[in-house]
């Protein structure tokens, strides 16, 4: 391996190949050099593949989000009448300086509080005046809550469905190219009739494709609150005016295309993230499904997939230099239980303690957001492990002649399609058992023990050339149903996500 300094590797990459400037360049460096300096290996370790979710994700989305809400708070009042444009336009000026680093250092050192903070750094930009007429009514959780939900579906909408899509669509192009492909199908681990390989990718995408669709649902459904300390919306009515707090809710949350929460208390009531999380772990729950089905199909005892170019790479094992391991089908694996322990934390903040107590903010602050995070950089992961699978054609010949021939599976179904009875061993499937033991000691086909027995020769002579054929092997006649349940499920995929 060269001995490449990889920091100054870096340097130039970004001077010479991005046009970066010399001290833009060491600025990134440096970050780089902070990100090892994090806990979460979303923010060190593997960065650049949640960078998509800072935006949405991060402590300064959360306080230019809560700025915004304000922002929309007046601009409602202006159009009650309660408030001048002038106001609104101090706020407007202020929104281009506010500091979100500021808030954060008001919130630890000076207000102990997220909105009085949020405040407190509008305040220094604004007349006394203007800011009088912030929060009006509302609790912190007002915004906060409304924040979170906004910056969640948007999360969804803009970042994790594209890259879903992504994955959905790359599946669906390889399960086209390999629709009469077949391989031997597999249960309990072991070998039984053929598959379509391309039936098998194309089930993937199907089961990606209706969570996508549960999951738009669910993002978009997702509610905020402008209701006050209690939800009761007292506080709103009192500041906007006698029985105007209820529209004067749908209308600020109207700007952010969110609908109200009328089971809400302090908080938004949390069956509504919780569905959206659900659908979430359901995304990966299918990934991690796929990826311990290809380290399966990519181990020793099978070898029926690899990863394009895997033979000139090897070396991925530290210490067997031979060796090249499912890195990220593993990896994307051993997420799964990450976002399955996450969820569970998503699942308590389901319960709060009359109007509202402190566990439900600790909680929220770490989940939906690292299950989204754990699952988009999983989606990544399995794209780009599509774009090199490669069908190892010669392993899957060997372990598909397996089945031709023994294809005990397809005889039975053969018998009973002409309900067959041997008159000494019973209903088919019966006769085939004492065929498939005689011919496995015997080391011969099934179809050569078969006809060992005339009962079984009068019938075979009886059936169609069609059945003949696939028990003589033609599996690729037995898959027929397979190849056309593989186009069906293609063409669904297609007519939902397009393309």
């Amino acid at each position: 391996m060269a001995k490449v300094d990889q920091v100054s590797e870096m340097r130039r990459k970004l001077i010479e190949d991005e046009g970066m400037s010399p001290e833009d360049a060491e600025t990134k460096i440096q970050l780089a050099r902070q990100r090892l300096r994090t806990i979460s290996p979303n923010d060190g370790k593997y960065a650049d593949m949640s960078e998509p979710l800072i935006p949405f994700f991060s402590p300064e989305a959360e306080w230019v989000m809560c700025v915004r809400i304000q922002r929309e708070l007046l601009a409602t009042r202006v159009g009650y009448g309660q408030a001048e444009q002038r106001h609104l336009n101090e706020i407007d000026q202020a929104i281009r300086v506010v500091d979100p680093l500021n808030i954060s250092l008001l919130e630890s050192n000076v207000t102990r509080h997220d909105q009085k903070a949020v405040l407190e750094e509008l305040g220094r930009y604004v007349s006394p005046e203007t800011k009088a007429l912030l929060h009006p009514g509302t609790t912190s959780y007002d915004i906060l809550d409304t924040a979170r939900s906004i910056l969640a579906r948007d999360a969804w909408q803009q970042v994790m469905r594209p890259q879903a899509i992504k994955v959905i669509s790359s599946l669906t192009d390889i399960a086209e190219e390999t629709s009469h492909a077949l391989r031997a199908g597999r249960t309990h681990l072991r070998v039984t009739s053929p598959i379509p390989i391309g039936y098998y990718l194309s089930t993937f995408a199907v089961r990606l494709t209706d969570v996508v669709v549960h999951a738009d649902q669910a993002f978009s459904e997702l509610r905020g609150k402008i209701s006050g300390i209690v939800g009761t919306g007292d506080s709103i009515d009192v500041v906007i005016g006698e029985g105007r707090g209820n529209d004067f809710e749908l209308d600020v949350l109207a700007k952010f295309d969110l609908l109200p929460d009328y089971a809400s208390t302090q908080i938004v009531s949390k069956g509504y993230i919780m569905r959206a999380a659900n659908e979430v772990l359901m995304i990966m729950g299918i990934l991690a499904d796929f990826a311990e089905d290809m380290r399966i199909l990519y181990s020793d005892g099978i070898q029926e997939v690899q990863s394009r170019g895997s033979s000139e790479r090897l070396g991925g094992s530290s210490a067997d230099p031979g060796k090249d391991n499912p890195i990220n089908w593993e990896n994307i694996a051993g997420k799964y239980a990450v976002v399955k322990a996450g969820y569970m934390v998503v699942v308590d903040l389901l319960v709060s303690n009359l109007e509202r107590d402190l566990r439900g903010s600790v909680q929220a602050r770490y989940e939906p957001q690292g299950m989204m995070a754990e699952t988009f950089e999983s989606l990544q992961r399995f794209h780009k492990e599509l774009g090199k699978l490669a069908f190892s054609t010669d392993f899957i010949a060997a372990n598909l002649q397996r089945v031709r021939d023994n294809p005990t599976e397809a005889m039975t179904s053969i018998a009973r399609a002409h309900g067959w009875v041997h008159p000494e061993l019973g209903v088919g499937y019966d006769a085939v058992n004492r065929y498939i033991v005689d011919a496995k000691r015997r080391g011969v086909p099934l179809l050569q023990s078969a006809q060992g027995d005339p009962e079984f020769v009068a019938f075979f002579q009886s059936i169609p050339e069609r059945h003949q054929r696939i028990l003589q092997g033609e599996l690729e006649i037995y898959a027929q149903p397979g190849i056309q349940r593989a186009k069906r499920n293609i063409t669904y995929v297609r007519m939902v996500i397009g393309g």
